[in-house]
């Protein structure tokens, strides 16, 4: 039954496991299925396994009326041929130094025996710690830092969550809610691998309740200023080596396009304006700034610098 849940071709010694899915209703800004793809591109992660046949085949619906392929198992055929069996895609690569990256697709049915294959993979791997990353739409400010909401396995993780700029979710406290596949995941594990660490990081992808001219939703589908900001608390709190120099870039380039959308449908409708205005004034988010630490013996040669540097002149 094992290998008919996990086929892993190898086992490298992991130390965290960044996991996102495809197809799924958290993608918001495609933060879920878009930032592990990135990540896997731009570190070269080598494929070394994959949920088995089991899972492809009790997890999954053949199709769903009216969606065309969308739900349908992936098949390829040469000169006539098939080419590769149908299976789903839930796959695990190792990017080096110790990262495990896990892209999978979201199931639709018997979440039990997924997360056991999810599981086992992570038990297999030398317990890494997991974090999984999704988004949400929501009326976010382009042009500012994206709020980050996070939900976590264990008690004993919150210390250290604290430091790097999360809202704590209190999600279904007030009415009957769902999870989405990594908030299940999360319960899972608090309640039956306790000896695991599981965090869900949550961004918020703007979009607003507009349609352009050509009834396209008003937004940023592709949020790298999202990425962004999930990926720089992961590399302090792992201390990842990581650069993120681009993801950055591209963050910084994309809100121009979506803030002169806005301001054109403000402009003419004072019941957007003011939509738009209230969502700015009530965003919340935890701002998080990156804390550079030094060694003792260098922060001390520093403070003796600064103490024994010659005053200068007042208009210096």
């Amino acid at each position: 039954m094992a290998d008919e849940l996990l086929n892993l071709e190898s086992k490298p010694a992991a130390k965290q496991l960044i996991a996102g899915w495809r197809r799924q209703w958290s993608d918001g800004g495609e933060v879920s299925g878009g930032l592990p793809a990135y990540l896997i591109n731009k570190l070269g992660a080598v494929q070394i396994g994959e949920m088995g046949p089991e899972v492809s085949k009790l997890c999954y619906p053949f199709q769903v009326p009216g969606t065309h392929d969308t739900y349908r198992p992936r098949a390829a055929y040469s000169e006539g041929l098939p080419s590769q069996p149908m299976t789903r895609s839930n796959r695990f690569y190792d990017a080096g130094n110790g990262l495990i990256i896990f892209l999978g697709q979201e199931p639709w049915f018997r979440i039990d025996v997924y997360a056991e294959a999810f599981f086992q993979a992570v038990a297999e791997l030398d317990t890494p710690k997991i974090i999984a990353v999704e988004g949400y739409n929501g009326a976010a400010p382009p042009e500012m830092e994206r709020s980050v909401s996070c939900i976590y396995s264990r008690a004993d993780m919150k210390a250290k969550l604290d430091n790097y700029g999360l809202r704590y979710s209190n999600y279904g406290t007030q009415s009957r809610n769902g999870p989405t596949i990594a908030m299940a995941l999360v319960t899972l594990a608090h309640y039956e691998h306790p000896e695991m660490e599981m965090l869900r990081l949550g961004a918020m992808a703007p979009m607003y309740p507009f349609l352009t001219p050509n009834n396209d939703p008003v937004g940023i589908s592709r949020d790298h200023r999202a990425f962004y900001d999930i990926m720089r608390r992961i590399k302090a709190m792992f201390d990842l080596d990581v650069d993120l120099s681009e993801l950055l870039s591209l963050g910084e380039a994309e809100p121009g396009e979506l803030v002169d959308t806005l301001e054109k449908i403000a402009s003419t409708n004072s019941t957007a304006r003011e939509l738009i205005d209230r969502a700015k004034a009530d965003y919340n988010y935890v701002p998080f700034e990156t804390v550079v630490s030094l060694e003792p013996g260098l922060d001390r040669t520093l403070e003796d610098i600064l103490r024994n540097a010659p005053d200068q002149p007042e208009n210096g």
